[in-house]
């Protein structure tokens, strides 16, 4: 039997983790591991550059999130003193997610943002009425010993995580595993805890190992790496450790070793890799690379090519404008010049299917300068394009200075264009 790890800091468990990505890829490669999961606190930075690391390694990537859980609402900033450090330093409690599929992973970029943007204290936090939401398509691990339900036995006792484990049940029925670790002392007496909630809640058990490094020797880049986040010394008793030397990316024969009395809890890392598959549809049938670009909301029920056409049109009435008192004249057929010149240029964004990403940097720009934040008259290639000078987006006329829009924006070399 073998065994997948499911609960997997790396770098961007910023300042707490030192797996580097593609250390993780290979070491689960070495393993013959099947599959390998990525829980990064609070955050998923990491998740498109680990889908590649595990893919070039012939492993399946599970996509996931050690997300912090606020005390009671994401909205509410105010904590009790007495929890400061608790907040600042180590983070709320946590719970672990995975995708399960390509809609579970746009679910956790719900949640990441939501904690970001509306749950941020110290750390990016959600809440249960955020989890009822965006719980589709995602599995449910209970966490380690900053988890949700350890550390709530550990701190108001067995009643109060059992309640806590029965209203995760309600939210992710079956998607809910409670999660086993063995990294630390303590866990013996958790564990038996969590063994018996487990039978009373009817909820499967899963063994997890809480990877912060990949071998065991690693241990003291780790807590060097902790000690520069929390401003602490190597010397200072007061600094936080994980607890333990355990916490590096195990072979299967050493999780099973650990876990032979529970081989349930084992065999369900298998399980649980087999309910997680997200693919990402980067390429057509033809190996070119599809964009996938945010939808931009056009106003008066336009498309987005007629939004761009229109902005565009009334861009370069203003041009033409700002052209007569600067006492640039202009004949009616060099006007019919510039006329021709955004049309050819809409029609070749249009048919590379970038209306919408010159909208979305023209929204950007605006904002810029509607702030007095300077943004510069533009660079590169892309001051060769007339759409872009009618959108404000340059302020360089490139008609004047014989610029080529072809080095922009170019039908028989698809690429993305970059202002």
């Amino acid at each position: 039997m073998s065994f997948v790890h499911l609960h997997v800091h790396s770098e961007y468990s910023l300042l707490e983790a030192a797996c580097r990505l593609k250390g993780i890829a290979k070491k689960a490669a070495e393993y013959k591991m099947p599959a390998v999961a990525l829980t990064d606190n609070g955050n998923m930075f990491g998740a498109i550059e680990f889908y590649f690391a595990c893919l070039d390694q012939g492993v399946k990537p599970i996509i996931g999130l050690d997300a912090y859980i606020a005390p009671n609402s994401r909205l509410e900033k105010k904590q009790d003193p007495n929890q400061r450090y608790a907040e600042v330093a180590l983070g709320p409690r946590r719970l672990v997610f995975l995708a399960q599929n390509f809609e579970g992973y746009q679910n956790l970029c719900q949640l990441s943002t939501i904690g970001y943007q509306e749950g941020f204290y110290w750390k990016p936090r959600i809440d249960y009425e955020s989890i009822k939401k965006y719980n589709a398509n995602l599995i449910c691990l209970t966490g380690g010993f900053r988890g949700e339900i350890v550390d709530t036995f550990l701190k108001e006792g067995s009643d109060a995580a059992l309640l806590k484990i029965k209203n995760l049940k309600e939210i992710f029925e079956d998607r809910l595993y409670i999660e086993l670790c063995a990294t630390r002392p303590e866990w013996k007496s958790i564990n038996e805890f969590l063994i018996e909630a487990a039978q009373i809640t009817k909820t499967e058990l899963v063994a997890t190992n809480d990877v912060h490094y990949l071998t065991q020797d690693d241990q003291i880049a780790q807590e060097v790496l902790v000690c520069i986040g929390s401003n602490k010394t190597l010397s200072d008793d007061s600094r936080y450790t994980l607890g333990s030397s355990d916490f590096y990316f195990k072979s299967s024969e050493k999780m099973q070793s650990l876990f032979k009395h529970l081989p349930q809890a084992i065999e369900n890392t298998l399980k649980i890799a087999d309910r997680c598959d997200v693919n990402f549809n980067l390429k057509d049938a033809n190996g070119k690379a599809i964009y996938h670009l945010p939808s931009f909301p056009t106003t008066e029920g336009r498309t987005v090519k007629e939004e761009i056409k229109y902005r565009g049109d009334i861009g370069l009435a203003e041009r033409f404008q700002e052209m007569a008192e600067k006492n640039i004249l202009l004949t009616d057929e060099r006007k019919a010049e510039y006329q021709a010149r955004l049309e050819y240029e809409l029609s070749v964004i249009d048919r590379m299917g970038f209306n919408g990403y010159f909208l979305i940097v023209q929204d950007f720009i605006m904002w810029a300068k509607n702030r007095d934040i300077p943004v510069g008259p533009g660079r590169g290639s892309g001051a060769g394009s007339i759409v872009a000078f009618c959108l404000k987006i340059t302020d360089l006329d490139p008609i004047p200075h014989f610029l080529l829009f072809e080095r922009f924006l170019n039908p028989e070399r698809v690429s993305m264009p970059d202002f």
